[in-house]
């Protein structure tokens, strides 16, 4: 078990951003927060974005953590919140689904969103796995460009450089 002292100081080198601190946090938490992940959420593939998605938001909210609990039951509030996204994004479609004669009850506006819905992942499909992960993180993770820089390793400017022409692509291939 890692002593407070140390914990303390990784915790503050983390703060700061430092790269080996941020990678032995990972490495030390990855394997557990994805099996805590993997308890609530089948997929193994989603449980591992999950926890990727987990990762980001600690690190976005680092500067919040005021230390009332341990790091790990911090994490794992995070975790929950991402669980709790992820099952909220997965079945508020489908309900609409459920309801009997739902289109019936429906305005037409919303079929038609469902229309547009279409045509966008039709779009998506076209473009290349960069820019659909790109514009996915984006747009329906809701992740910073901040974030978006870090998970694809960099730099801000870079990010959002690459975002604009995956944004220009998109337009390109949704006007066909």
């Amino acid at each position: 078990m890692q002593r407070c002292s140390d914990q303390f100081s990784d915790l503050i080198a983390l703060r700061r951003g430092d790269e080996k601190a941020v990678l032995r946090w990972y490495k030390r938490y990855q394997q557990p927060l994805l099996r805590f992940i993997h308890t609530k959420i089948a997929d193994p593939q989603d449980a591992q974005e999950l926890c990727q998605n987990t990762f980001l938001s600690c690190l976005e909210s680092l500067p919040l953590f005021k230390e009332t609990s341990s790091l790990w039951t911090w994490m794992c509030s995070i975790a929950r919140h991402e669980v709790a996204d992820y099952y909220r994004k997965k079945y508020a479609k489908k309900v609409l689904k459920l309801i009997p004669f739902a289109e019936s009850l429906l305005p037409e506006q919303v079929i038609d969103v469902h229309d547009v819905a279409q045509a966008v992942r039709s779009a998506l499909k076209k473009l290349s796995s960069r820019d659909r992960e790109l514009l996915q993180l984006k747009y329906i993770d809701g992740k910073s460009v901040k974030a978006i820089a870090f998970v694809l390793g960099v730099s801000v400017k870079s990010a959002e450089s690459l975002l604009y022409r995956a944004r220009k692509a998109f337009e390109e291939v949704y006007a066909e």
